[in-house]
């Protein structure tokens, strides 16, 4: 299958812009959510060990900024911590103070859209329908999360919103599994955005880190399978 172009926005920072390219060369965001903070810690440094670099700890995890912190005075080159389910103004101050590079959120905030903007870093809102899409893209998208797609829609409802709007880098995410990320790269997704399937809250809970850690190699391993069609005009 043809995988279509896909822009950015022309006024992006150099820091979204790199954001950017790491989602789209690594194809892979995880998703953090846990019960505990040191779950969470632990949970995304399995992950890390696994070899995913798009960490995105999101504020269902206790005391989230925290996580965030340590996690960017820890990390090894390469590896970018954001900040998910971002849904207000503090939330985004707070994350950004934490040193977050990207934020992330199941909706399109004007408040959060506008705290992106200021500080120069990547924004990936939520949104569903065409219209939603094009509002999260006015409103600075730098990559749209197309949610929760993976339990409605799935990747023949990328395909056919692609046909009106083949510029706009979408994110799968909701429902997202080892099974569907290459149906999802394959119907026009620049990448998915793995949770529960990846660093499962109720494995963290456990303390089964090695576990997640496979899971996170296995991730690493399918998505590399992934080669898109590139189509050359006439």
């Amino acid at each position: 299958m043809t995988n279509p172009a896909h822009d950015i926005q022309t006024t992006t920072s150099p820091g979204a812009l790199e954001v950017f390219a790491i989602a789209r060369a690594t194809r892979l965001v995880s998703v953090i959510r846990a019960a505990e903070t040191a779950a969470a810690l632990e949970a995304a440094r399995a992950v890390i060990r696994g070899g995913i670099a798009l960490i995105e700890v999101t504020y269902s995890v206790p005391d989230a900024p925290a996580v965030m912190r340590q996690l960017v005075a820890e990390k090894p080159p390469g590896v970018v911590i954001g900040a998910g389910t971002v849904l207000t103004a503090r939330d985004a101050a707070l994350a950004l103070d934490a040193g977050a590079r990207f934020l992330i959120a199941p909706n399109v905030s004007t408040a959060v859209a506008g705290a992106a903007r200021d500080a120069g870093v990547f924004y990936c809102p939520g949104a569903y329908t065409t219209n939603e899409i094009l509002h999260a893209m006015d409103m600075g998208a730098h990559l749209v999360k197309v949610y929760p797609v993976g339990v409605a829609g799935g990747p023949d409802y990328i395909k056919v919103i692609r046909d009106p709007l083949p510029k706009i880098p979408m994110l799968a995410a909701g429902g997202t599994n080892l099974d569907n990320i290459v149906p999802f790269y394959a119907a026009g997704c620049i990448a998915c955005g793995i949770g529960g399937a990846l660093a499962d809250p109720a494995l963290a809970a456990a303390g089964r880190f090695a576990e997640i850690e496979s899971r996170a190699r296995a991730y690493v391993a399918r998505a590399a399978t992934f080669a898109p069609t590139v189509t050359t005009p006439r």
